[in-house]
């Protein structure tokens, strides 16, 4: 009776979060990806996309119809979240016959700083968690007698996350033992293959971009990654150490919530919880999606994210089991006392979270400082993308080293530039392959400027500005005749003019 208000309740506060907390730099190249497909465009094969492939054609389906804008973009990561929400309500309800224990997961969901920054906006986690805690709930109270199709359902929404965040496919022999151990001995081939057939069907997007050019795709996903570090794909253990450190205590993400959730699985999950629960395939999921996000490198504490709704939920099971298991009067006061001040803490350490992700700026990744904020919020990112229009054609070509300016305006990228990741592993790359993967080096920039090729260059919340290995840009673009034609914020529009590249 209560899934309707716990939605709408969800869909509301992410609703607010989204169009509040200050933009990530990864949402440029993301949702620029998604107009992209409307444009008929397939990652890999027509521009660089260093992702597994469902996110663009999911959020370009969406945008058809909600348009083409930062609000609708991210009005669909936050229904994706609110839905997660109530989905770990219902999972946490059903395991535990509490509606109270629900009510206190949804709370401690929406609370945590690892949901709140990293789901409601343009990126890979919302859609990605929802699909694999679907799979999850699908198969946490697994009936020996339970149909073909929902287990194939699960396999399904396990392929369609992996098609998402393609790390996730490592989880999938959890499942699997999963299955095999909760399915009756007559049912366990049948059940496996049902669900490893859904898996497969899930995983048809990648499997079809990997049939249309297996280099590419493994590029994408793979060898980008593996090249874009000096340690390697998996080297550099001082860092990835670092990254569970920041996970569990760090500012960035108040990572002393995930402390909290994970000491109180790790302190309970063998004490008070049968082996066989469902509460323990949350807690190994949660870890092995943990162990699985310090594997690439770089390692950035925001991965953790994915485990979070699995830990809240193995939190809460154990801790109401272990209310159930009291029966001294002065124990469970004591235990209710101690759990009324975690949660105190828990909620005070969320609140600063929100504040810094919505309204400060301060410890948030990729904003320098408090005078930086500013050129991070929709509306200032807006403000520049309508100054575009203001100085181009529709559809014309533009040099933006941010995705994220050109993605709401009329124009399209200039070749090259639809990622801004691309230029920082160029020189590792013959100029075969860089034509093959659309990446362009800082030299190609160089040299269409020189022809003037694109008009109209932006400078920004740009990475390329930031790296020392970098040419100058802005005193590069002088050089050739461009002209500053706008200026907001840190953003700046150039313009070549016609007297700058005959003067060449």
């Amino acid at each position: 009776m209560l899934l309707a208000p716990v939605f709408l309740v969800l869909l509301v506060y992410f609703l607010y979060v989204s169009r509040n907390r200050f933009i990530d730099g990864d949402e440029g190249f993301y949702l620029l990806a998604a107009r992209l497909v409307l444009l008929h465009k397939t990652p890999y094969l027509d521009f660089f996309y260093t992702q597994a492939p469902l996110l663009p054609y999911v959020y370009a389906i969406w945008m058809k119809f909600a348009g083409v804008t930062w609000i609708a973009g991210r009005t669909l990561s936050a229904l994706l979240t609110a839905l997660l929400g109530l989905l770990v309500f219902g999972n946490v309800c059903r395991l535990t016959g509490k509606v109270l224990a629900g009510l206190s997961a949804a709370g401690l969901f929406a609370a945590t700083t690892f949901i709140f920054a990293w789901y409601p906006i343009a990126k890979t986690f919302s859609l990605a968690g929802l699909c694999l805690f679907a799979a999850y709930a699908i198969l946490s109270g697994l009936p020996q007698d339970l149909p073909p199709g929902w287990i194939a359902c699960s396999g399904l929404l396990l392929g369609l996350s992996a098609d998402t965040r393609s790390y996730v496919v490592a989880v999938t022999p959890v499942f699997v033992w999963w299955i095999i151990r909760r399915s009756g001995e007559s049912r366990r081939v049948a059940n496996t293959l049902w669900f490893l057939g859904g898996w497969v069907v899930g995983l048809a997007p990648s499997a079809l971009l990997f049939a249309l050019s297996p280099d590419r795709y493994w590029f994408n996903n793979l060898g980008y990654h593996a090249i874009r570090s000096a340690e390697g794909t998996f080297g550099d253990w001082r860092a990835k150490l670092g990254a569970v450190r920041l996970a569990l205590v760090g500012p960035e993400n108040n990572g002393l919530q995930f402390g909290m959730l994970s000491g109180a699985c790790v302190a309970l999950a063998f004490l008070w919880r049968k082996r066989m629960s469902a509460s323990f395939l949350a807690f190994l999921i949660a870890f092995c999606l943990g162990l699985i996000s310090i594997l690439p490198n770089p390692v950035y504490s925001q991965y953790f994210c994915l485990s979070v709704p699995f830990v809240i939920v193995s939190a809460v099971c154990l801790v109401s089991d272990y209310f159930a298991w009291l029966h001294s009067p002065a124990v469970r006061r004591m235990a209710t006392v101690t759990l009324a001040v975690l949660l105190a803490g828990y909620v005070a350490l969320g609140v600063a979270g929100f504040r810094n992700y919505l309204f400060t700026a301060s410890a948030v990744i990729g904003i320098d400082d408090a005078d930086d904020a500013p050129n991070w919020t929709l509306r200032g990112v807006r403000e520049v993308s309508k100054a575009i229009d203001g100085l181009t054609v529709p559809a014309e070509q533009v040099g933006s080293f941010w995705p994220g300016y050109v993605f709401e305006s009329h124009t399209v990228p200039y070749p090259g530039f639809e990622n801004n990741f691309g230029w920082s592993v160029s020189w590792q790359l013959t100029p075969q392959e860089k034509a093959k993967y659309h990446i362009l080096s800082p030299e190609d920039i160089v040299r269409g400027f020189a022809a003037h090729e694109p008009r109209i260059v932006v400078l920004g919340n740009d990475v390329l500005q930031k790296d020392p290995r970098a040419p100058q840009i802005a005193g590069i673009l002088k050089a050739h005749g461009y002209e500053p034609g706008r200026t907001i914020g840190n953003a700046t529009i150039y313009v070549a003019t016609p007297a700058g590249k005959a003067g060449l």
